[in-house]
């Protein structure tokens, strides 16, 4: 594990956080944006203006200054991270503490706060690290990773690691360095959730960022381990190599979408925390009515509680797929099926993916589970090393509410680099008025949001992609899920449990630094 951001595999997002501050934050309880490493943004028509904490510092005691975040802007521009669907350009403003983007025309500041506020995008382009990479190609920073002589500006610094924890110290040079009364944070490793569960219950652990508990344990916890749930809009879903021979074909996807029960899926994965896609569209479940509208009904719904056989052996035959011996094959007689990626460890996901692979191969497919260690996990599908598996169909957070940001995700999956291969370019699907057939760039359209002024053009596209998504299906959403996030009162003066800071993800990252998570009696 290493810590730089931009090398998606095996960064420690969770010791990240705790290093690296963020730009500002989302609470979910007041809907409102909160700055941190910023102390003020400005939006015009074509600029928006950063302004850094004055006393945001390095580690080092040197001065987080606006050279860091162009570093790290331009290299995200190599990457390309959302915020290139709307910038033309960055630039130092009146003084070092101040970025200048320019954007390449109007934009949505909404967009642009959600972009910001992202809580896996936090203010780490230290210049005397990064700066070497500005002149070589996205897959030098993609495959750097940052193991030594590690520095941030959050509350807490790099001290050691091994493969048993993370361990940090206090941030001295850290703004609020004041409230934090405790010197060092353990950072434990644990790859199964049943380990996690046991270390609360047995009191070895303080705190944990996010945990799927199944209700009997909760119910088992000791009372001074308190949950915070809050909206995920993340959740369980379905990848598809687009460069398999099988899996590459859109009757195929659509037939594995008719096969899925996502309401068992939900019940047997999570009944307290889990909710079924009512429509396979990419977008958010509780956000579906209101942005498809009068839509809605058009969009295939592909069975949310059933299993529609005949729907999905329709497809395949159509496919050139045939039946026998109880099992789907192509013209050589090869069964459909193979391995099943699924994160091992993951024990919720554990339960939606023993279900999924049972219902397909009860309907005919012909899988075997292949559980990895989390590295290797997201290996297979970075490197396209798979051809069908679990992975996540929303990219987290309050930002999967604006499904521009979902939509585009798909597409692309960044956490992957794209190792669905799903290409850019046009595609043709079913029109949405039943008239034939329509062909877009999902793509350019999804972009083009980041720039629109007008709602009802805004609309109109999400609509669009949506519906793209809804056919073609890049990913296959199953459920969306509440976020359970743990924490600990019987050595711990933690936020009471009206206090609205509970509603910044997450707690056990954000509590500390606003002094409102600190050991009893010190």
């Amino acid at each position: 594990m290493h810590l730089n951001p931009m090398a998606t595999q095996n960064y420690d997002w969770t010791a990240g956080n705790h290093i690296f501050e963020r730009f500002a934050a989302y609470n979910f309880s007041t809907q409102e944006f909160e700055l941190a490493g910023l102390e003020d943004w400005s939006f015009e028509d074509e600029t928006v203006t950063l302004t850094l904490r004055d006393d945001l510092k390095w580690d080092t005691g040197d001065d987080v200054t606006a050279g860091d975040v162009i570093t790290q802007f331009r290299l995200m521009e190599k990457t390309n991270a959302t915020l290139w669907d709307f910038t033309d350009s960055v630039e130092e403003g009146e003084t070092d503490k101040t970025v200048v983007i320019n954007l390449s025309r109007p934009s949505n500041p909404e967009i642009i706060k959600h972009t910001l506020a992202n809580g896996d995008l936090r203010i780490h382009g230290y210049q005397p690290v990064y700066n070497e990479f500005l002149d070589q190609d996205a897959s030098a920073i993609q495959q750097f990773e940052w193991e030594d002589d590690i520095h941030g500006n959050g509350p807490f610094t790099f001290e050691s690691k091994n493969d048993q924890a993370w361990t940090l110290t206090r941030n001295e040079h850290f703004y609020n360095a004041d409230a934090i009364d405790f010197d060092t944070y353990e950072l434990l490793s644990r790859q199964e959730n049943t380990a996690l569960q046991q270390g609360l219950m047995g009191g070895e652990l303080d705190v944990v960022s996010s945990l799927f508990v199944p209700p009997t344990i909760v119910e088992s916890f000791p009372d001074h381990v308190e949950e915070v749930t809050l909206p995920a809009n993340w959740g369980y879903g379905v990848i598809f190599n687009h460069d398999d021979e099988d899996f590459g074909n859109r009757n195929v996807r659509q037939a594995v979408a008719h096969v899925i029960n996502r309401q068992q899926v939900a019940d047997n994965a999570g009944p307290r925390t889990k909710n079924p896609a009512p429509k396979v569209t990419g977008i958010a479940p509780a956000d579906q009515e209101t942005w498809l509208g009068d839509d809605y009904d058009r969009f295939e719904s592909y069975g949310p509680d059933a299993t529609q056989s005949e729907a999905a052996a329709e497809l395949l035959r159509d496919a050139g797929y045939s039946r026998s011996d109880g099992t789907w094959r192509d013209g050589d007689g090869n069964t459909l099926g193979g391995s099943y990626v699924t994160p091992a460890g993951w024990t919720d996901w554990t339960t939606a993916t023993n279900t999924v692979v049972d219902q397909l191969n009860s309907f005919g497919f012909d899988f075997e589970i292949n559980s990895l260690p989390s590295g290797d996990f997201y290996g297979a599908y970075t490197n396209s090393d798979f051809a069908v598996g679990a992975f996540y169909w929303l990219p987290g957070g309050a930002r999967s509410s604006f499904p521009y940001f979902p939509l585009r995700w798909q597409l692309n999956i960044p956490d992957v680099d794209g190792g669905h291969n799903f290409e850019e370019g046009e595609y043709t699907v079913p029109a949405m008025d039943d008239s034939g057939e329509m062909t877009l760039n999902p793509f350019e359209e999804i972009r083009s949001v980041a720039t629109m002024q007008d709602d009802a053009q805004v609309s109109e596209t999400i609509t669009r992609v949506a519906w793209h998504n809804n056919q073609n299906l890049p990913i296959l959403g199953i459920v969306a899920k509440q976020d359970q996030s743990w924490l600990t009162s019987d050595e711990w003066d933690v936020a009471p449990a009206e206090d609205s800071a509970r509603g910044i993800k997450w707690p056990s990252h954000w509590l500390p630094k606003q002094g409102q998570l600190n050991p009893i009696n010190q």
